[in-house]
């Protein structure tokens, strides 16, 4: 459900209340506007501007458990001037634009100055925002950043006190003291994150294997040629590789050797490397191992963080590690028109430089390693094992896999353990699993019969193998320790996580594990990445809860997403309360949902009426159903194409003209130059309806028509020596539209969407219900949308419509309306 341009409605609903009336609150000079991925820019800023006696309110400080934050938003707004803290997070967020748009509508000619725009990033502002000047904090050290601020909020003249330095030449630095003064060669290899080796008789436990130099190591833009490199003017540097593969022990050797006496610090999470962002010390290595951990969620690091630690005036080079299965589908672009869901984490990964491990080792890495061996017993040791890698033999990966199958047959509880650990995981719980979570969750995992003989201590005995250390080197379980003595919770090993959530990526969680996770689940970023679960797989009673809960913690986008889901599938009664207790998403929704009925009734004049009093999304809606009536004249009574359609859609970035700025315009604008483009002599109209759309659409024919006339081998060098990013995914589609079924499978499993598209198309195409609905309870894009679909075809309306309406059950039946508790 992306954001469209019929947001409007939410900046109506609070100008509406921006206008006229008395402050709702009079305690409060300034109210901050931010995204949850730049809080720290917005608590940093609320600082100092209360700490120069201004009175503030922002939504991490002053929204109270149990209040509305919606509502809470709302009269903040009223109360105050606003401070937006933009970034490009920021522009795309559905939720907070409307609050922008508020200030603007209700103060137009800035003589107030209700809005300040604050930009934390380097990043295009949308039409109406370029408007209105702003202010720049990004590249700043905090005491310049704070009296830019200051002089901003005050209104004064931006003159600075002394002359300014001279711009030829950067600036020396005095670095300030910083917490964490390890030296890289002093840094514990296991710490950062290398798997420890299995046991061997002699050797001690905390032993490491003699390293094995990697073919990637020193050839041409291999890792160290690339760190040292970055060693002068900072840089980032990201290894890709499988779980036990070596990526980490060979980034940890090359640090070594590189860097011996800069500074090492590994974050314990996305926060703290904002925080050091602002003020990071000169030769520092920052650690980022499982760059997943800093990048998901929507408080994950961003572009602009990562651009401030590689601007730092002393080098910073930041090392980081993947899996390619993770990195894979957050690289690529989505097709044109579809949505982009890991916008902000590309942002971020188009900033390194990748460096790939293979899975295997070379002739020339066996070499090394056999050599080697002769005088490591612990290498000579996995050297003799036959079947995996000698990275993955020595971090006991044989071990995993045969503890996990053996499991099935010999542990079943134990199995059921792990499996509910796996899935948990893979739907977005990355907190320590707690045990009461695995206890409830693994109960369905279990066939009747094993639940009906399952004995008293049935968890205990499944917790300890699934715990128990293989050759003192791994466990498939692991503690998370909060203390000495004291377990948080569980995590799963990374290779059997790796091995395990790809062989169960068509499998439906059942019942017992989602109950667990709904109950269980206490941070924000975890709830929301369950909700986005339960959504794609059309399970929409397991994620309102989820999505409201999120919401209630200050989550605007999950707020957004629970008024959709609520205005779409049987939750109209709670949108419209909502829609009451001063939620602008629930609002917006419940009026979108009531042009939608005038649109589908045929109901002309009354949309007519409705547009006509100013409601600026039925205008849009009347204007597209001129064009589709014929009628140009009323058209452009309501659309002036040069003035009012504002920013275009950009053709060469593929933008869908129904979700760019201009919104429904857009759209109606291409559909009237599509029909005069089929009637030649209707070029004096055309002409009138603006040059630059005429020259947009022949654009995209020519464009387009080049492609498809291009066989794959000259599509491929325009792609490549072209750098022509259309050209490539035209190719993309073509291999993916060509594809068979068990090769769209794979690419799916690796997260193409294209080809998860294309899957599922096809499989509706070939009336295959059941593995189109097996992957629909799997989650896998698309297929949730072709499953009713397919049904309607196949004569199966009502069971079509009600899935449509009220999605399924995490037993894999569809929801009974009579039941539903949202």
């Amino acid at each position: 459900m992306t954001p469209t341009a019929s947001l409007w409605q939410s900046v109506c609903v609070i100008a509406d209340a921006l206008g006229g009336g008395q402050p709702v609150d009079e305690g409060a000079d300034f109210y901050i506007s931010y995204v949850e991925a730049d809080r720290a820019w917005a608590e940093w800023a609320a600082w100092q501007v209360e700490d120069a006696g201004h009175r503030v309110r922002i939504r991490e400080w002053d929204f109270t458990v149990g209040s509305h934050i919606v509502g809470e938003t709302q009269r903040a707004l009223v109360a105050a001037r606003t401070i937006a803290v933009v970034s490009t997070d920021y522009i795309r967020s559905a939720a907070v634009s409307a609050e922008w748009q508020a200030m603007l509508a209700t103060d137009p000619s800035g003589e107030q100055r209700r809005l300040l725009v604050v930009r934390v990033e380097d990043c295009e502002l949308p039409g109406l925002l370029k408007q209105v000047s702003c202010l720049d904090l990004f590249g700043l050290h905090a005491a310049p950043a704070r009296d830019r601020l200051l002089t901003a909020v005050r209104g004064r003249r931006r003159k600075p006190a002394v002359s300014p330095g001279f711009p030829g030449r950067r600036a020396a630095r005095i670095e300030p003291g910083f917490p964490g003064n390890a030296l890289v060669r002093d840094a514990d290899a296991r710490r950062l994150g290398v798997h420890p080796a299995v046991n061997v008789p002699g050797v001690p436990s905390e032993a490491l294997p003699t390293y094995v130099v990697r073919d990637v190591d020193e050839a041409e833009g291999g890792l160290r040629p690339r760190l040292r490199k970055a060693a002068a003017r900072g840089g980032f540097v990201l290894l890709l590789g499988a779980s036990s593969v070596g990526k980490t022990r060979s980034a940890v050797e090359a640090v070594r050797a590189i860097f011996p006496d800069w500074r090492l610090i590994r974050p314990v999470g996305p926060g703290e490397v904002a925080t050091l962002a602002e003020n990071a010390p000169g030769r520092l290595v920052l650690w980022l191992d499982e760059l997943q951990l800093y990048l998901d969620g929507h408080d994950g690091l961003t572009r602009q963080t990562m651009i401030s630690l590689l601007d730092a005036p002393e080098p910073v080079v930041v090392v980081a590690t993947a899996w390619p299965g993770w990195y894979a589908p957050r690289i690529v672009p989505p097709e044109p028109g579809a949505q982009d869901p890991h916008l902000r984490e590309r942002d971020v990964l188009t900033l390194a430089e990748v460096i790939r491990i293979a899975d295997e080792f070379s002739p020339a890495e066996q070499a090394r390693a056999a050599q080697a061996a002769a005088a490591d017993r612990q290498l000579e040791a996995a050297m003799a094992t036959e079947g995996y890698g000698l990275t993955q033999t020595l971090a006991a990966a044989p071990l995993l896999v045969s503890r996990w199958s053996d499991a099935k047959a010999g542990a079943p509880y134990a199995w059921a353990v792990l499996a509910a650990a796996i899935d948990a995981t893979r739907l977005g719980f990355f907190a320590p699993l707690p045990v009461d979570l695995l206890r409830d969750a693994a109960v369905d995992y279990c066939t009747p019969r094993q639940q009906a003989e399952a004995p008293g201590d049935w968890f205990e005995q499944a917790l300890a193998y699934a715990t128990h250390k293989l050759h003192g080197a791994a466990s498939a379980l692991f503690p998370v320790a909060a203390g000495i003595g004291r377990v948080t919770g569980f995590q799963v090993a990374d290779y059997l996580y790796q091995y395990v959530s790809a062989a169960r990526r068509r499998s439906r969680v059942p019942a017992s594990a989602w109950a667990a996770l709904v109950a269980q689940v206490t941070c924000v970023a975890d709830c929301r990445r369950l909700a986005d679960s339960a959504a794609a797989r059309m399970l929409y009673g397991v994620a309102v809860p989820l999505y409201r809960t999120a919401a209630a913690a200050g989550d605007i986008e999950a707020a957004y997403l629970l008024a959709e889901i609520l205005g779409d599938h049987d939750g109209f009664d709670e949108l419209c309360r909502r829609a009451e207790d001063g939620d602008v998403f629930a609002t917006n929704k419940r009026n979108r949902l009531a042009l939608d009925a005038l649109v589908e009734g045929g109901h002309f004049e009354e949309l007519r009426q409705h547009a006509e009093s100013g409601d600026a999304d039925a205008a849009r809606r009347f204007a597209y159903m001129l064009v589709e009536r014929g009628d140009l004249d009323g058209f452009r009574r309501y659309v002036d194409v040069d003035r009012e359609v504002g920013e275009y859609p950009d053709l060469d970035r593929g933008d869908d003209p129904q979700s760019s700025q201009a919104g429904y315009t857009g759209y109606v604008s291409f559909r009237i130059t599509d029909r005069l483009h089929d009637d030649s002599a209707n070029l004096d109209s055309r002409t009138a309806l603006g040059k630059t759309l005429v020259a947009m659409y022949l654009h995209q024919c020519i464009v387009q028509d080049n492609y498809a006339r291009y066989d794959d081998e000259t599509l491929h060098e325009v792609a490549t020596m072209l750098g022509d990013g259309d050209a490539s995914l035209h190719l993309n589609q073509r291999h993916v539209d060509r594809a068979g079924l068990d090769d769209l499978h794979h690419w799916a499993d690796d997260g193409d969407s294209r080809a998860a598209q294309r899957l599922a198309d096809l499989l509706a195409e070939r009336g295959d219900l059941e593995e189109l609905n097996r992957l629909a309870h799997a989650g896998y894009p698309h297929a949730a949308e072709r499953l009713p679909d397919l049904l309607a075809r196949l004569g199966r309306t009502l069971e079509a419509n009600r899935i449509r309406r009220f999605g399924f059950t995490p037993d894999g039946s569809i929801a009974n309306p009579e039941r539903s508790q949202r």
